[in-house]
């Protein structure tokens, strides 16, 4: 087996590495502006981990009301209404009630390049606190672009409390054989420009 030392000295060229990028290939891809995450901590290259970086928890939260009715209609959908919106600024606490559930978007920015595709992975410390960041939806597809949203839910007993800009999931990156024909900003409903960030469920039938 060859020693660490030794691959890091053999590292292909960046334009060789496909399928999950390791850290210092999702570095490269920063640095050069080909993957665009903003704003990035100032030592957010220590707090890499071997395929992921850190993104954090935003400003703004939606919660959803009490509704007046009793079931939701696929075909209807839901809309901004439905929903109380709150800011948590830095530090600022957030209390997750046990089996809340919350949207949420991270603070980092992100476009994705049309040869990538990234991927939402929750933090292992929030899980074994009975804290899911992201209920399905973590893949973010190629040309996808804005801040990542969460859907939250705390499934333990006690009430967590969660602050604003504090680590909430890690992404990692897969890079492509080649450019897919239908990239997210052709095909997609969730991009940036478009301020909702609730459900659009009643899309997907004519989809």
């Amino acid at each position: 087996m060859a020693r660490a030392v030794d691959r890091v000295e053999h590292r292909p060229a960046i334009e060789e590495v496909f399928g999950t990028l390791p850290d210092w290939a999702i570095v490269q891809y920063i640095k050069m502006r080909w993957l665009d995450i903003k704003p990035l901590a100032s030592d957010w290259e220590r707090k890499m981990g071997p395929v992921t970086i850190d993104f954090h928890l935003g400003v703004k939260i939606l919660v959803p009301k009490e509704a007046s009715y009793k079931f939701v209609d696929v075909r209807l959908g839901v809309n901004g209404g439905d929903y109380a919106e709150m800011k948590v600024e830095k530090d600022q606490p957030f209390i997750l009630q046990p089996d809340q559930f919350i949207i949420a978007e991270t603070e980092e920015y992100m476009k994705v390049p049309e040869d990538m595709l990234a991927r939402l992975e929750g933090k292992s410390s929030l899980a074994r606190l009975g804290i899911v960041v992201h209920l399905t939806a973590g893949r973010f597809d190629p040309g996808w672009e804005g801040n990542p949203v969460l859907e939250l839910k705390n499934n333990a007993h006690l009430p967590v409390i969660l602050y604003g800009n504090w680590p909430i999931c890690a992404f990692s990156f897969e890079r492509l054989m080649a450019v897919p024909e239908r990239t997210y900003q052709r095909t997609g409903r969730y991009i940036k420009g478009r301020k909702s960030v609730h459900s659009l469920v009643h899309k997907d039938e004519g989809k």
